[in-house]
Formats: C-alpha cells, structure tokens, sequence
C-alpha cells in the first residue's frame, strides 16, 4: 500500500490510507512519534496521556517509601500530642 507526500505550507504532508488508519486505531487528530531508522521512517501511536491526568497506579508509583517514613517521623510527636481545641485525629 502506497500513502503520498503533498506540501501544505511549510510542511510536507503524508496522507495514511483510511484502512491502514482504522487497522491502527488512529483518527484526525492522534498524535504519533515519528522516528528513522535506516532508510525506514516508524510511525507509531504517542499515547500521551492529557497533563494532569494519571491513573491509581501511577500516582501510586511516584510513592517513596523511605519520604513516608520521614515524614511520619516528623510529624509522630504533632500526631501523638493532645488536642488543644476540637481537633479530631
């Protein structure tokens, strides 16, 4: 299967045959790294996940152990303390 280069402004733009995009699960739009290898060019999918926006795991994987553990050392006397007003632990 063939896909053609036409220039749009200053960029040269490749045209992806719709079937090859509906095989790849791109639509208008989809951002795809572009990388060279040799004589070849890859287009693969970015996957780029919206800033702001991260899944339970990878919250959970920019956990440090040993920064928890320092903070709960911090704090344990604040924690163990009596309240002075209506504070509820």
């Amino acid at each position: 299967m063939q896909g053609r280069l036409r220039q749009q402004g200053g960029a040269i733009i490749l045209t992806v045959p719709n079937s090859i995009a509906l095989q790849m699960g791109w639509q208008a739009g989809n951002v795809l790294n572009i990388e060279t290898k040799n004589e070849t060019v890859v287009l693969s999918s970015a996957k780029r996940q919206p800033k702001g926006r991260k899944n339970l795991a990878q919250l959970l994987e920019g956990i440090d152990s040993q920064e928890i553990a320092a903070l709960n050392a911090d704090v344990a006397e604040v924690m163990e303390s009596p309240a002075q007003g209506k504070e509820v632990w």
